[in-house]
């Protein structure tokens, strides 16, 4: 089974802390692969997502999270975690 994975591409100035969470919580959630985005400097997305003109948390690749804010991020988490057991 693949890892569950979290992607967080941030697009906009005042999703930057969304994105700081996500990097917060990656350490306690060891089996979720989490990786962060700054649209403008990363690239590394686009293949898989296009450009994006606003900040999205894409979940195992195909799932976007509607509640972008930290409840629904920490939930994610959580979510996603429990999935790999």
């Amino acid at each position: 089974m693949k890892h569950p994975c979290l992607e967080f591409i941030t697009a906009c100035a005042c999703c930057a802390t969304l994105g700081e969470f996500v990097k917060e919580l990656a350490p306690d959630f060891p089996e979720v692969e989490t990786r962060v985005y700054v649209a403008g400097e990363d690239t590394d997305y686009i293949p898989k997502y296009g450009a994006v003109s606003s900040s999205i948390c894409v979940l195992n690749e195909s799932e976007v999270l509607e509640d972008l804010s930290k409840s629904g991020i920490r939930k994610a988490f959580q979510t996603l975690a429990a999935s790999a057991k």
